[in-house]
C-alpha cells in the first residue's frame, strides 16, 4: 500500500510529495476544495427524509466544508477524516464559527486503515479523492459494508465520455464506472453534471489565480524552492485544463441494489 503522503498527492494532484508541507499556505483561500457543499446538500435532502436524524461519513473532509455545511443546514452528525493536520484544525474552528461544533466530529488520519473500524452511516461522502481504496468496485465494497439500510455513497469525480480520446491511470470511461459500480452490488441513481458550465469555468479561472498568488508567496519567501512551488503551478494549471475541457464532472448518488 502506498504511503499516505503518496495518496494524499494522488488525490490532490499535487505532482509529487515535496509539496504537501505547503498544501495549506498554498490553498488558503480555497474552503470547499474539489466539492460542491452546496450539490451535495441538495442530494442529501433529495434522497433521505428526516435528515437531522442522519450520521454522515465525509472521506478526504479538506477543511470541512460539506460536513459542516450539511450540519449546518440539515442538523444531521457528521465525522471528517483528512490526512492533513492543518485541514483538521481549520475544520474545527470553521465548526465553531457556524456552531455546529457539537454535530461535526473532525480527525487526522489515513482512511484506508480507519475504515474497518468505523461503524455504520445513512450517508458516506467520497468528496473529489478518487476511490482510495484501489478502484471503484474495491472502494464500494469496502464502502458498503459501512452503510445502513436504505444508505447512499455520494462521489464527487470525473470521467471521459466513449469517444474521448484523453487517457490517464485510474480514469474511467462513463461505461467502466457504471460497470465497476454494478459488480459492487450498488447502482448509480442520479448524477449532477458540472462540467461545461461557464460558471464552472469561472470558478476554475479565480482558483487558478489564488494558486498563482500563494505560490508566488512562496518563491520569494524560499526562493532555494522556487522550482518546487513553479512546478506545483504548473501541474495545477495542466489540471484546470484538463477538467476544463477532457473530463466530464460529476457528483453522484449511489446506492445498494435492492
Amino acid at each position: 500500500m502506498e504511503s499516505l503522503n503518496e495518496s494524499i498527492a494522488a488525490a490532490m494532484d499535487c505532482g509529487g510529495l515535496d509539496i504537501i508541507e505547503y498544501l495549506p499556505y498554498i490553498l488558503q483561500d480555497f474552503w470547499d476544495i474539489g466539492s460542491s457543499p452546496e450539490d451535495i446538500t441538495g442530494l442529501v435532502k433529495k434522497y433521505k427524509k428526516n435528515p437531522s436524524s442522519l450520521e454522515v461519513l465525509d472521506l478526504g473532509s479538506g477543511k470541512g466544508a460539506v460536513s459542516i455545511i450539511l450540519a449546518s443546514e440539515l442538523g444531521c452528525r457528521c465525522h471528517g477524516i483528512d490526512g492533513i493536520g492543518e485541514f483538521v484544525s481549520y475544520s474545527q474552528e470553521k465548526a465553531r464559527e457556524y456552531k455546529v461544533d457539537s454535530l461535526c466530529t473532525f480527525e487526522e488520519g489515513d482512511i484506508r486503515t480507519m475504515l474497518p473500524g468505523l461503524g455504520r452511516f445513512d450517508c458516506i461522502i467520497l468528496g473529489a479523492i478518487g476511490p482510495v481504496l484501489g478502484d471503484y468496485f474495491k472502494t464500494l465494497s469496502a464502502l458498503g459494508v459501512h452503510l445502513n439500510d436504505g444508505g447512499i455513497i455520494i462521489v464527487d469525480d470525473a470521467y471521459t465520455e466513449d469517444s474521448a480520446q484523453f487517457e490517464r491511470p485510474g480514469l474511467l470511461k462513463k461505461p467502466e464506472l457504471l460497470d465497476q459500480i454494478a459488480r459492487a452490488g450498488m447502482e448509480l441513481v442520479d448524477e449532477i453534471v458540472a462540467s461545461g458550465l461557464e460558471e464552472t469555468k469561472e470558478i476554475y479561472d479565480t482558483q487558478m489565480e489564488l494558486i498563482v498568488k500563494r505560490c508566488g508567496e512562496l518563491c520569494r519567501k524560499y526562493p532555494e524552492k522556487k522550482s518546487l512551488f513553479k512546478a506545483y503551478e504548473e501541474q495545477q494549471a495542466r489540471e484546470y485544463t484538463v477538467l476544463d475541457t477532457e473530463l466530464i464532472c460529476s457528483t453522484f448518488v449511489i446506492r445498494k441494489k435492492p
